[in-house]
């Protein structure tokens, strides 16, 4: 049965996402030089961050900087197979995608799943680990922008459009929390709930939802008593400084170092096993102290150059008809945009700690992987956007 494609109600203004200065570039390039960037800083900051706790753990400085650097070229391929993947075969293969990332995400909370810091969130495959949660938030997103395009009748006319979508979005956060992962239910239900309201849904009905949603959230957050003490944390790093504080404590002190210039490459001194987790969740306090306010400048100019890109993407897709293309551009965003915010929020004491890495800079496998992957599917979009449109221009002619 064929469905009857309808543009959303509420589009994203070209004006509010193409500076004047930007209209001569293609979103495709500045999103590509935008992910360079990145992954260059990220290699960078990875090395010089992880040096210290390599040389003592495994007598090797270059040990995390070695695999980084296998993590990404597995994600520069995984990036070139998705940019040449047709968007039907996402389209076809969704139902498989989302069964796998739910029998993998069942499968951690087995003693198939190896615990790290009280928290059983990876599965080991020979000498790689997994983190299900990654494949998971991608898997609820695809469902999500196919969901849209198939009941957006429903979706635009009121909660019952919502619910069966709701459901599976459940089913999925349910299981975050069982690992528990706070921080991938908290990126998954915004990237969910952005996705919902650039379709079309209510604004009365998205409210009703966002309440329900926050009211769930506040108490899961006091349903445990490690999830309090982080949140009691957060109101103030120093009243136990070298308790629940230490970790939050040390990364301001990083970031107190950094002033203006940064202390320069590889002469953090909080990465000497100060910080815990300076290459993976706090990263980014490295990178403030060796680069410095002019540094992270840098960087948030690139992270602001990526996302403008893949709404860009999405917004075009859009506009030329292709729905469920920009619906998954615009939630892969989402995905990424709502890490970067919890990261460097955690990392700065406005956000509790989520155990959530930086995309493209962070070291971490899975990770690396999957938003390489997701850049490579925006490419595809972009890629049959484009191939539409010179279609539509040759048949005018």
């Amino acid at each position: 049965m064929k469905i009857a494609l309808k543009k959303p109600s509420f589009s994203i203004p070209r004006h509010w996402i193409v500076p004047d200065w930007q209209q001569e570039f293609t979103a495709r390039r500045l999103l590509m030089l935008a992910v360079a960037v990145l992954a260059c800083l990220g290699v960078t900051i990875v090395g010089s961050a992880s040096m210290s706790i390599a040389s003592a753990d495994f007598n090797n400085p270059f040990y995390f900087f070695t695999r980084h650097l296998v993590y990404m070229m597995l994600g520069v391929t995984a990036a070139t197979i998705a940019a040449n993947l047709p968007m039907s075969f996402w389209q076809k293969w969704y139902p498989v995608i989302l069964l796998v990332a739910v029998i993998l995400l069942i499968a951690v909370l087995t003693p198939l799943g190896r615990r790290v810091n009280g928290s059983a969130r990876w599965l080991g495959v020979g000498g790689l680990t997994i983190q299900p949660s990654e494949v998971g938030k991608f898997a609820v997103v695809l469902y999500m922008s196919i969901y849209l395009v198939r009941r957006q009748d429903q979706v635009r006319a009121g909660l019952k459009g919502v619910l069966p979508a709701s459901f599976i979005l459940g089913i999925v956060i349910a299981l975050f929390m069982g690992e528990p992962d706070f921080g991938a239910s908290l990126v998954l239900m915004v990237s969910v709930f952005g996705m919902l309201f650039l379709a079309g849904a209510p604004l009365k009905h998205f409210m009703i939802l966002g309440v329900a949603a926050v009211s769930g959230a506040v108490g899961l957050a006091f349903s445990a008593e490690y999830r309090v003490k982080r949140l009691m944390s957060f109101w103030d790093a120093w009243d136990d400084a070298y308790g629940t504080d230490y970790q939050l404590s040390q990364s301001l002190i990083a970031f107190g170092r950094g002033d203006w210039f940064g202390v320069g490459l590889g002469h953090s001194v909080q990465k000497l096993f100060y910080l815990p987790e300076a290459h993976t969740d706090f990263v980014f306090a490295i990178f403030a102290e060796e680069f410095g306010l002019v540094g992270v400048f840098v960087l948030f100019f690139a992270f602001y150059l990526f996302v403008q890109a893949g709404i860009r993407i999405g917004r075009n897709a859009i506009n030329k008809g292709l729905l469920q293309e920009g619906y998954l551009a615009y939630g892969m965003i989402f995905l990424m945009l709502m890490q970067i915010i919890i990261n460097i929020s955690v990392c700065t004491g406005l956000f509790p700690t989520k155990g959530l890495t930086l995309p493209f800079i962070s070291y971490g496998g899975s990770s690396l992987i999957m938003v390489f992957a997701m850049f490579g599917i925006l490419l595809r979009i972009d890629t049959e956007t484009q191939q539409l449109q010179s279609t539509a221009t040759g048949e005018q002619k």
